[in-house]
């Protein structure tokens, strides 16, 4: 037992025994005491040899705990245990009250004014509320730690699911890149040494940190800036880029590689497909719990449905696992733009 549990199992005791205490007093009450102190040792003594024997129960009934049983069975067993540490209780008090008797005289009156087993009935009554008591309140603790452990479980599952799918995402990235060098170098050395370095900066993204399904929207902006520089690189001045970012943005949290992974669908299936120049552009805002990210570029969606396939279906299903039915997702045509977007509401 933790020792939260135990400091509230002890406290409970504390405060359900107390009740017994008082009325032990108040059925004395009325007798005269022949030695200080004579009702509270009697009824201490009692209380306290009927809290060990709540002991016992409680022992008992966790040693039974992961047995099967219906409720009669349960039943019964309370009942009769309630009834034998009562009457064994009983016996105890009897005999301690007869053991001070035997060291000094005054304590005889006391013994012999306790009939044997007088006091059972009621200990075996209180034995068995306190028993149904427990068995509830144990009950309903084992199901809030089922229901903890459930929980716990289902976000695992969640996160580890949401690593499969960011696994899945990451040779599909890199692959492209790669393609990307090795057409540069044929072409020109030094660009592609310098390609190579952001290719580097993309490659500890992926690597560094990638466990966290979930990352900043700066740092998807990071990533995205690096893989733009890289593919300047390769389309020149046929890629024209365009940003808005509210500040207010920035520390939001979004899936892993989802802003970059709308910027490499636009521009690889959109601006990279004609020998004209292309405008992107790359929204980003925030505010009363909503984020919302916008990728536009110019073209016709047609042109890119090629690469509405993997990556973006995996965009889907993190979108999905993170954040549930907060999160949407669409691509559009909207006059001469396709536009990419996704708004998550309750974004921390």
């Amino acid at each position: 037992m933790g020792s939260g549990r135990s400091v509230k199992f002890w406290l409970l005791q504390g405060l359900g025994w107390l009740p017994y205490l008082l009325v032990q007093l108040l059925f004395r009450a009325e007798d005269p005491p022949r030695f200080p102190f004579e009702h509270l040792l009697f009824a201490a003594s009692l209380t306290l040899l009927a809290l060990s024997g709540s002991l016992v129960l409680r022992a008992v009934y966790q040693a039974r705990s992961t047995r099967p049983g219906g409720e009669l069975k349960w039943l019964a067993l309370v009942v009769g245990l309630s009834l034998a540490v009562a009457l064994v209780v009983d016996l105890g008090h009897h005999a301690l009250l007869w053991a001070l008797a035997s060291l000094r005289e005054f304590f005889v009156p006391l013994a012999e004014d306790q009939p044997l087993f007088a006091r059972a009935p009621l200990l075996c009554i209180t034995y068995v509320a306190w028993s149904l008591l427990y068995l509830a309140l144990s009950r309903q603790e084992r199901l809030a730690r089922a229901e903890l452990s459930q929980q716990q479980l289902a976000v695992s599952l969640r996160e580890a699911e949401l690593q499969s799918l960011l696994a899945q995402l990451s040779p599909h990235f890199l692959f492209n890149a790669i393609n990307n060098i090795r057409a540069l170098i044929l072409r020109d050395a030094e660009s592609a040494r310098e390609m190579l370095g952001r290719f580097a900066d993309l490659l500890r993204y992926q690597i560094d940190g990638n466990k966290a399904a979930l990352v900043t929207v700066s740092d998807e902006l990071a990533v995205v800036h690096a893989y733009l520089a890289l593919m300047r690189l390769q389309l020149g001045k046929r890629l024209q880029y365009e940003e808005r970012v509210n500040s207010a943005s920035l520390g939001r949290m979004t899936p892993k590689l989802s802003l970059q992974l709308l910027v490499e669908n636009a521009v690889k299936h959109g601006l990279s497909q004609t020998s004209s120049p292309g405008v992107l552009r790359l929204e980003v805002d925030a505010g009363d719990g909503h984020l919302r990210m916008v990728v536009s570029n110019s073209g016709r969606l047609g042109d890119t449905a090629a690469g509405t396939g993997l990556g973006l279906l995996n965009l889907k299903k993190r979108l999905a696992l993170a954040h549930g039915n907060a999160a949407r997702f669409s691509l559009l045509q909207e006059g001469e733009w396709v536009v990419a977007r996704i708004h998550i509401e309750g974004t921390p």
